[in-house]
């Protein structure tokens, strides 16, 4: 049951901006469970079930764009796979250091409440950018936001929204590229850990609540982003933070 308890928290926080990993870890120590990270890179790895349904129509358009040598989907996957690379250098060579941090709530705690500053001030940028658009400073840029948020506490979806909304994309394109960004993020490390994953059924079950409700968490952030509302899960960020600071 517990496990199943910890799929539908990274189902429903993988894409809303508050950090799935911080609070897998939180939730954890609320219910005296010891930290699994190959678990909880399992739960990761049905998340990424969840955004290649979201964003399936643009994964088939570069795919197909790929097979025609076609240059705007050329430009945009490389542009994906330069984004891509912080977080796999930061994941093979920092791999003891940040499974580490999976075991101090403190230290949650201060990355949750990073995270709430980095919502709070994406509701002030208002760019023009398409995907297109953005250059490959930018993916650098957006892709460094990515492997930081490796940490525990650190929103991946709201490191990387903020990081395209500071370079002047628009908001429900900034959304777009996270999504698409996630793909070979969420896989990799999935397939990474499974080898060391024991499956038994509650697993498996947590899995696919992770799936279910990621679904809907991805909806629930596309919407919050074009309204610009993010500020609310800030609050929400300070609030979970102070309190893994300085109470559980």
């Amino acid at each position: 049951m517990k496990n199943i308890i910890l799929g539908v928290v990274q189902g429903l926080t993988e894409f809303l901006p508050v950090s799935s990993s911080g609070h897998l870890v939180i939730f954890s120590h609320f219910m005296n469970i010891d930290t699994n990270v190959p678990y909880f890179a399992l739960l990761h790895l049905a998340t990424f079930f969840a955004v290649l349904i979201f964003v399936w129509q643009e994964v088939l358009q570069l795919i197909k764009g790929l097979f025609k040598w076609e240059k705007e989907s050329l430009s945009l996957i490389l542009k994906l796979i330069i984004s891509s690379i912080p977080a796999a250098i930061i994941g093979f060579t920092l791999e003891s250091t940040v499974e580490s941090a999976f075991s101090s709530l403190s230290l949650v705690g201060i990355f949750l409440l990073i995270t709430g500053f980095l919502l709070f001030f994406s509701d002030y940028f208002n760019g023009e950018k398409n995907i297109q658009q953005i250059t490959y400073l930018d993916a650098l840029v957006i892709g460094i936001m990515q492997a930081i948020a490796i940490f525990p506490g650190l929103s991946r979806s709201g490191s990387t929204i903020f990081a395209a909304l500071l370079m002047k994309m628009k908001r429900e394109d900034a959304v777009k590229y996270s999504f698409l960004m996630s793909l070979p993020v969420t896989f990799g490390a999935g397939i990474f850990e499974i080898t060391k994953v024991s499956f038994n059924p509650s697993m498996i079950l947590g899995s696919i609540a992770a799936f279910g409700f990621g679904l809907i968490g991805l909806l629930l952030v596309k919407k919050t982003v074009i309204a610009g509302k993010l500020k609310y899960f800030s609050i929400y960020c300070f609030i979970i933070g102070f309190l893994a600071i300085f109470i559980l």
